[in-house]
């Protein structure tokens, strides 16, 4: 049996086993048995570090390899989607945000649990989460748009998750088109298309963030492309799905001209005027209230709160993430994966609610060493699910106290390796075509 051979054997197990849990989990009750469903999304974690591991080494070589592979993650997606939602309720929002603009009402104005708009509700829209159903939305524009355009076609949580799995599968595309024009190796691939999260939050979840993922990695491609207008419309297009992406801004900065740049406002205040009033602001929904009230695994965002308040807060999130994407824009080159990921993974640090979903908007850019610590996040980060099992137990919606400790000290472990291996000056980018994790 040769080195190349035995590789893929290795990659096709960890496959077999990563798809395999992924199923289990999806169909059990994961609210009910969050210990098991846990347990599986961690095997399937373990799966996948393997799979990796396998790559770093010497891939198999050929094409047809890693598309059975690649095949796979697909596969797994197919296999899991019948469970949504599984372990959030979020895809019963997107569904009723569509809904009322159908009928001509503002998603930011039309409230779920008003009384004057039971007529409008289906047996999912009836399912919003008590908390979620007095607010009016904060999905900013262009996901308003988007469930919009799926509800219109089907309005069903079936539809919804095969439109987010759509933008999963076109973000594989985008990636891999990314590693081939950075002169990586497309078996990175699998970094994304394996990864239990994105398939956890895809196919299970129907989280609109894989759509704000999918354009923040087409922004990546395109200005690996030196297509600059493209970059900043893809770039605005995901801030105008979540803001997350805000805090990318400044590695545009002199890599798309001030054109470029006021098309990209343009197009997102074109967006935002549909739901605007004539004299009044954007809107943005219920967003202050969101910050203001929503907590969940957010340790540094209560440590700051508790210090500087709730706006300082704020502020301070946005202000990190900002600051590390200076510092990528300064030091690393657009090719860099580090320098997409951190500013993404700095900011989530220090947001009052840190659900695993946030997480995904990483998940293209997860093929450096430099980023390893992120990466051990986005695995560790179901490990949050067991609120359930507080929830259920009548302690409220709190994560059990050993698993923050657990989930963050295990970034901090990889964080301190990856400083340890480092040569001196720091983590440096590998060259394009060598080892990657």
């Amino acid at each position: 049996m040769t080195a190349r051979g035995g590789a893929l054997r290795a990659l096709l197990g960890c496959g077999v086993v990563l798809a395999a849990s992924l199923a289990t989990a999806s169909r059990m009750d994961a609210r009910g048995e969050a210990g098991v469903f846990v347990t599986l999304m961690m095997l399937a974690a373990a799966a996948y570090v393997g799979a990796l591991a396998v790559v770093r080494r010497g891939p198999p070589a050929g094409g047809r390899a890693l598309a059975a592979c690649v095949a796979i993650g697909v596969a797994a997606r197919l296999l899991v989607a019948g469970g949504a939602p599984l372990v959030s309720d979020d895809v019963y929002r997107y569904l009723w945000d569509g809904r009322v603009q159908q009928f001509g009402l503002s998603p930011y104005e039309a409230v779920p649990d008003d009384p004057a708009l039971a007529d409008l509700h289906t047996t999912a829209t009836r399912r919003i989460d008590p908390t979620s159903a007095v607010l009016p939305s904060l999905y900013p524009p262009l996901a308003q748009r988007f469930f919009l355009a799926v509800t219109a076609v089907d309005d069903s949580v079936a539809a919804m998750v095969a439109a987010v799995v759509l933008c999963d599968l076109l973000t594989l595309l985008v990636l891999w088109r990314w590693l081939l024009a950075t002169r990586r190796s497309p078996w990175w691939t699998l970094a994304y298309a394996w990864h239990p999260l994105v398939v956890l939050e895809s196919a299970a979840g129907a989280h609109v963030d894989i759509l704000g993922t999918l354009l923040v990695a087409a922004g990546a491609w395109a200005l690996v492309r030196r297509r600059p207008l493209a970059a900043a419309l893809a770039v605005a297009g995901a801030v105008a799905v979540k803001f997350l992406p805000l805090v990318l801004l400044p590695l545009l900065w002199r890599r798309v001209r001030v054109r470029h740049a006021a098309l990209a406002v343009a197009a997102v205040v074109l967006l935002y005027l549909p739901f605007a009033a004539p004299d009044g602001p954007l809107p943005i929904g219920s967003l202050a209230t969101y910050a203001a009230q929503w907590r969940f695994n957010g340790p540094l965002f209560r440590g700051l709160a508790s210090w500087i308040g709730v706006p300082g807060a704020v502020a301070a999130a946005v202000g990190a993430g900002l600051a590390a994407a200076v510092a990528a824009r300064r030091r690393l080159a657009p090719e860099d994966p580090a320098a997409w990921a951190w500013p993404l993974g700095v900011t989530v640090a220090f947001l009052p609610a840190v659900y695993p979903w946030y997480l995904v908007w990483m998940t293209p850019f997860l093929t450096s060493r430099a980023v390893a610590p992120l990466a051990a996040w986005t695995l560790a980060a179901p490990l949050t699910y067991l609120v359930w099992t507080s929830q259920l137990a009548g302690r409220g919606w709190v994560v059990p106290l050993w698993v923050e400790p657990v989930e963050y000290g295990l970034v901090a472990a990889v964080a301190a390796c990856v400083w340890l291996r480092a040569p001196r000056g720091g983590v440096r980018a590998e060259a394009p075509g060598g080892p990657q994790l």
